[in-house]
């Protein structure tokens, strides 16, 4: 039985975790199940953009790694499933958006942070609370690190402190606080609104702006460069409507 729900709203696809009884944790066949949705959605002109969300309660509270047994291989298969997932959700070249209907912690708040915008409902809280079981967010820094102030990361990190909705908020973690009940509601407005307009342009954009990680002025301004000519030849391709 599938862990991932699949539902259209008009031309807006919306991917639900239903593992309420573990707190939405993400499993390595969970993160692969995701990572296929993404690609079907990426090749379908039909899908204007996609939302990210959690079934019942909370968000994601997590990774779920104890099915991949207690064999270093299999905990570093879950690990490579994780970062592919995040990979697949930078490919999409679409908007993503997640709502938030309860708490994102751990491995679901990296999934946050990965994407495009974020609506939190009243509430909720983020955070990387792993020092207080004995870890620590090995995977998630990699997601959350140019997402936060150094000093605002480890003091989340070393204290397992959470953030309010308010809080995430203020930081530029989440677009907005939104009422109980109203995040997938306001998520499909926030694609809706994103999507208009020419589509093969919104992608390069998109494309361009995760290629330009981690790189040098000079370099990501050559990446713009090429990115401006194909733009400007899908404008040229598909001009806007009077």
């Amino acid at each position: 039985m599938s862990e991932i729900e699949v539902n259209r709203h008009d031309r807006v696809v919306v991917f639900t975790i239903k593992r309420p009884n573990s707190g939405n944790r993400i499993t390595q066949s969970i993160a692969e199940e995701l990572i296929v949705a993404l690609d079907v959605a990426r090749r379908d002109p039909a899908v204007a953009g996609c939302v990210l969300t959690g079934h019942g309660d909370v968000f994601c509270l997590g990774g779920d790694y104890q099915g991949a047994g207690p064999r270093i291989a299999g905990r570093m298969e879950f690990g490579r499933a994780h970062i592919d997932l995040i990979d697949a959700m930078a490919r999409l070249g679409k908007p993503l958006v997640a709502a938030l209907n309860g708490n994102a912690h751990a491995g679901g708040f990296s999934l946050v942070v990965a994407c495009d915008l974020a609506f939190a409902e009243e509430g909720a809280t983020l955070g990387l609370p792993e020092v207080a079981h004995g870890l620590f967010p090995l995977l998630a820094l990699a997601i959350v690190r140019d997402a936060l102030p150094k000093k605002v990361l480890f003091d989340i990190v070393y204290n397992a402190r959470l953030l309010s909705a308010e809080e995430a908020r203020a930081l530029h973690l989440v677009n907005d606080v939104v009422p109980r009940g109203s995040a997938l509601r306001r998520s499909i407005e926030a694609v809706e609104a994103a999507s208009r307009g020419n589509p093969d342009i919104l992608a390069i954009g998109r494309d361009l702006y995760y290629a330009m990680r981690g790189l040098s002025p000079a370099e990501a301004l050559d990446k713009a460069r090429f990115a401006l000519g194909s733009a400007l030849g899908a404008r040229d391709e598909r001009p806007p409507s009077q």
